[in-house]
């Protein structure tokens, strides 16, 4: 039985159903803020503004474009791409997809016009991406036979050891070859070669650049004990800021009962389809640690954050902190992380999620059903925007902590028959992945004999054998198969991709 069959017999909204509690609420006040509070309408940005994500304020990205063509007089009358190709007129469309990506990403785009024609060329080209710092390079053959392909070698040599990233774009039809053409370009670090059919899909390769920009970009504070410092996750470039848990703490115990927290009280118990084992008072905690977490960021000059609340929840041990289940399931919603556990890897996995597939990843503990060798996943807090930022979230029930049993936490449920990538960075230079399909929600009560956290999913894998090979813990589901989109990102980024259950992609 599915989960949205089982609300009506085990009563996940029938005990307090959204009207009831919105009436509810109405007792405890709050801020009259023009908002429209209807069901996947709300965000807590309209209280207190987005969290600035690496982009969005100061710098963005600075990307080179060059065209490989051979000079007039030099291309071959029958070669590739063939008499009939418009190379102008070519060269306008690619440039047309080029600058409509960057405008919508928001990257700073330089195009030369003149082509890549001789090694002459292809050097100032290099000479000067370096000169103005450019933070990557996107490469489009236009020449099959005398100087396209070339001119890619030369810009490889020239680049050495720069971890400098090139793009390679090779429309459909522009290049024939044996496949030993193509050995280099899947070895070399920092590259990769796109060949397709799809000119639209530079706006794509734009967006495998400006992804690995924005992980550079990105500081992460990590609350944990009691040391402060920064470390560099290199290749990555991510910044991880330690800071101590008792700063978060004192930050939260400060919030108090302010119309910012009043008002995201509201829009949590508005949106959700209903709330089952938490009190009103649970929600207020919930929204106070939504709006420390956001002055944490402030403090600590920090984009993301993942935090060691686990044993302090479950214990309820001093430093007191209440789940900030809810908090950081908004925090994902927003486009930035906020991570469990202080577990530094699957916080930068979520990262790249929302940065390079434009959708929040669900961080969870692994399950093995050895019965019918299916994967499942369980944790107390997921993104309600599963299927993306622009896209209407997935419905979500406000229950209670699973495994401390009081708080305030989101029970999201996914979609069923969903296809999907579980993933997650092992270090900063390698990382595991593979796909398969959502089947059907878990959800648990008292007494049913089911345990466990409370957004639960089982997952149907794709070349997986057996599903007790898939490796760690604190995998990251994310809605869609992107194994080819995330193993060229990797190669611009100078990161290994392997199986999830062992082994390097090719």
């Amino acid at each position: 039985m599915s989960t949205h069959e089982r609300e009506h017999t085990h009563g996940c909204c029938s005990r307090m159903g959204r009207r009831d509690f919105l009436a509810g609420l109405g007792s405890l006040g709050g801020a009259a803020l023009a908002i429209n509070l209807g069901l996947f309408k709300w965000s807590t940005s309209k209280v207190l503004g987005a969290p600035v994500l690496p982009g969005q304020e100061g710098p963005k990205p600075l990307i080179r474009v060059g065209f490989c063509q051979a000079g007039p007089g030099d291309l071959l009358e029958t070669g590739w791409p063939g008499k009939a190709f418009d190379a102008d007129a070519s060269q306008a469309t690619y440039t047309k997809a080029l600058q409509g990506g960057a405008d919508r990403l928001g990257v700073d785009l330089h195009v030369q016009k003149a082509r890549l024609r001789n090694h002459e060329t292809a050097d100032a080209f290099l000479a000067e991406a370096i000169a103005q710092k450019a933070d990557g390079i996107i490469l489009i053959n236009m020449d099959g036979h005398v100087y396209g392909v070339q001119a890619v070698h030369r810009i490889l040599d020239g680049r050495g050891d720069r971890a400098l990233p090139i793009l390679v774009f090779v429309p459909h039809g522009t290049l024939h070859s044996n496949p030993g053409v193509y050995e280099r370009f899947r070895k070399a670090p920092y590259f990769f070669a796109a060949g397709s059919a799809n000119v639209e899909w530079l706006a794509d390769g734009l967006r495998l650049l400006k992804a690995r920009w924005q992980m550079a970009h990105t500081r992460m504070a990590v609350v944990t004990g009691e040391a402060t410092g920064e470390k560099t996750l290199d290749p990555l470039g991510t910044v991880l800021q330690y800071t101590p848990i008792q700063q978060y703490v004192d930050i939260y115990e400060a919030t108090k009962k302010s119309d910012e927290v009043m008002e995201i009280m509201r829009l949590y118990g508005s949106n959700a389809k209903g709330m089952v084992e938490p009190s009103k008072d649970d929600l207020f905690q919930a929204a106070r640690a939504y709006v420390a977490s956001r002055q944490l960021l402030n403090d600590t000059r920090c984009h993301a954050v993942t935090m060691d609340c686990f044993p302090h929840v479950a214990r309820r041990r001093l430093p007191y902190i209440f789940p900030p289940c809810l908090a950081f399931m908004q925090l994902l919603d927003e486009g930035t992380t906020g991570g469990c556990e202080a577990d530094i890897f699957p916080g930068v996995t979520e990262l790249l999620s929302s940065y390079l597939l434009g959708r929040p990843g669900f961080l969870h503990n692994p399950i093995y059903d050895t019965v019918r060798n299916v994967y499942a996943g369980a944790h107390c807090k997921a993104p309600s925007r599963m299927a993306g930022f622009d896209v209407d979230p997935e419905p979500y029930i406000i229950r209670s902590h699973h495994e401390a049993d009081y708080g305030a936490v989101p029970q999201v449920l996914f979609k069923e028959n969903q296809p999907a990538t579980l993933w997650r960075f092992l270090s900063a230079d390698t990382l595991m992945i593979a796909t398969g399909t959502i089947l059907r929600n878990v959800d648990s009560h008292p007494a049913d004999g089911i345990g466990g956290c409370r957004c639960a999913f089982e997952m149907a894998m794709d070349d997986v054998k057996d599903v007790r090979d898939i490796r760690g813990h604190h995998k990251i589901l994310t809605y869609g198969k992107h194994l080819h989109t995330v193993r060229a990102w990797a190669q611009l980024s100078g990161v290994t991709v392997e199986h999830i259950t062992g082994g390097v992609l090719a």
